[in-house]
């Protein structure tokens, strides 16, 4: 049995294994795609002469990319159907730009604009996977769905991390940018898998069976709820964006091997995979808020950790720590923005605005850390975005409600008072 895309969805529900398999797949090697190319590209472009605040700037380019599209991406997702072909195009404008970095100059006009075209491209991915996961197994299953998602999304960057190791000794670092090409392809063809047939459009934004229209934008900007998860979650991505690239090149200053920076990686997602799992399940069991503290507070300890070890194998073993935020994260976001948006619509315009928090801390944080670890050094760098990210979670833990069962203002009173 398969459900039109006229039917409601906001009950249990069969739906066909191809499209779950698709969905499953199109996280994962949409992960493998991009799941080491940062540390990778900053460790590129520190090998072929470039200052740290330059990197800096590169990775930045990418970030604004994001930063400029991440909202306009999350209204586009709500208002069209081809969500499918939409995600295999940006799958594939990511993967070319990353795939010809070796083969172009390596001069910062060649460089930072293609870096801001594949982070435009990479700004629909959150909104437009959410999306598909909620047309095809409504609220109620959407937790489960979204747990499996990123354990398969943190595989697929476990496997990226595992062949970057493999092969970055033999065919050195160039090798990594043709994969993201063809993990791309991949990407691209496995969101296909995904029937249309199985898929409830109206769902997809956030609607339910009583529900006829989705309220205005601003109205539900306007609630405080969001306004402090979108504070709180600034905090967290602007102390976090950059600390990957920069724990790479911290690997490197102490002295290890490429592998072991690729390693960084590696390190983080074996945790994530079980942690994703498990914000799933207890998203429903404990809450919402409980589980994403844990994402918010794991944070500043973990950052300052790395300025307490002067060994670059214990380094990569702290990479532990971000699979607990990292996993969680990617979970309990998508079971708010779900909450504060069912029955009246915008789904993926607030997932969108969240992602521009998340984007806005990848754009502003490289800028800062550039900066910082040209004239400050790595501890002080280290120490900076510990604070920042003791902000986050402080603001969170404080102002931000659980969402899960909690009564929500009637947006459509307020739309007609307005």
């Amino acid at each position: 049995m398969t459900l039109t895309g006229g039917a409601p969805r906001d009950v249990a529900h069969p739906f066909a294994r191809r499209s779950l398999i698709g969905l499953n797949a199109a996280n994962f090697f949409q992960a493998e795609m991009v799941g080491v190319v940062l540390p990778v590209l900053s460790a590129f472009l520190r090998e072929s002469n470039w200052r740290y605040d330059a990197i800096g700037v590169a990775t930045a380019a990418g970030a604004l990319g994001t930063l400029i599209f991440q909202t306009p991406a999350g209204l586009i997702t709500d208002r069209v159907s081809c969500r499918r072909w939409l995600f295999a195009i940006a799958a594939i404008i990511t993967g070319l730009c990353f795939a010809i970095i070796p083969i172009i100059p390596h001069t910062y006009t060649w460089i930072d604009p293609l870096l801001f075209i594949a982070g435009a491209a990479q700004s629909f991915f959150a909104p437009l996977l959410g999306a598909l996961a909620l047309a095809l197994v409504g609220h109620n299953m959407l937790n489960r769905t979204i747990g499996t998602n990123q354990g398969w999304n943190h595989a697929g960057n476990i496997v990226a991390a595992l062949s970057a190791m493999a092969v970055v000794s033999k065919l050195g670092v160039n090798s990594i940018f043709y994969a993201v090409g063809f993990s791309s392809a991949l990407a691209a063809a496995s969101v296909l898998l995904i029937r249309e047939h199985d898929l409830d459009e109206r769902v997809a934004t956030g609607l339910t069976r009583q529900d006829q229209s989705p309220v205005k934008w601003n109205i539900l900007l306007g609630e405080r709820t969001i306004l402090f998860a979108f504070i709180s979650i600034f905090c967290f991505h602007l102390a976090n964006a950059p600390i990957l690239p920069v724990v790479a090149l911290y690997v490197k200053q102490l002295g290890g091997s490429d592998r072991l920076m690729t390693a960084t990686v590696l390190t983080a997602q074996c945790v994530m995979v079980p942690v994703a799992l498990f914000a799933g399940k207890f998203c429903d069991v404990w809450g919402r808020k409980p589980v994403l503290a844990i994402a918010f507070w794991a944070l500043p300890l973990r950052i300052l950790s790395y300025s307490l070890v002067k060994s670059a194998t214990a380094v990569v073993w702290l990479q532990t720590l971000d699979g607990i935020g990292a996993g969680i994260y990617g979970v309990a976001v998508v079971a708010l923005a779900a909450d504060l948006t069912r029955g009246k619509g915008r789904f993926n315009t607030l997932m969108g605005l969240f992602a521009t928090a998340v984007a806005v801390g990848g754009f502003v944080g490289p800028l800062i850390t550039g900066v910082l670890l040209q004239h400050l050094g790595f501890t002080l760098t280290f120490y900076s975005f510990a604070g920042l990210a003791l902000v986050g979670a402080i603001v969170f833990s404080l102002l931000v409600p659980e969402t899960r069962d909690a009564p929500q203002e009637n947006p459509r009173i307020m739309q007609e008072a307005a």
